[in-house]
């Protein structure tokens, strides 16, 4: 049972997910290079959740913040595989 102050809250969710969590948003930004950069096997989605799972080390954050977190860091994620293809995409159009 959730304590009675805390009935009826949640965690923000959508589109602000990445500005509430700036850091978070930050890292993934760096963790979407770096699944490009480096010589991995493993999926996006594996590798994503693997320094997800990374950034979160050592933090006592409750199940709500880390939800929000993890939110924040899927989408800025996808945000920017997506900007690097598109990038890709042109410099190879251009050439």
């Amino acid at each position: 049972m959730r304590p009675h102050h805390l009935v009826g809250a949640h965690a923000s969710m959508g589109v602000d997910a990445p500005f509430e969590y700036s850091l978070t948003a930050h890292a993934a930004h760096q963790a979407a290079r770096l699944w490009f950069q480096t010589a991995t096997e493993l999926p996006a989605a594996q590798f994503r959740d693997q320094l997800f799972r990374e950034h979160c080390q050592g933090h006592n954050y409750t199940p709500a913040e880390r939800n929000g977190r993890q939110r924040a860091f899927r989408q800025a994620f996808a945000t920017a595989i997506g900007h690097i293809l598109v990038e890709e995409g042109r410099l190879r159009a251009a050439t």
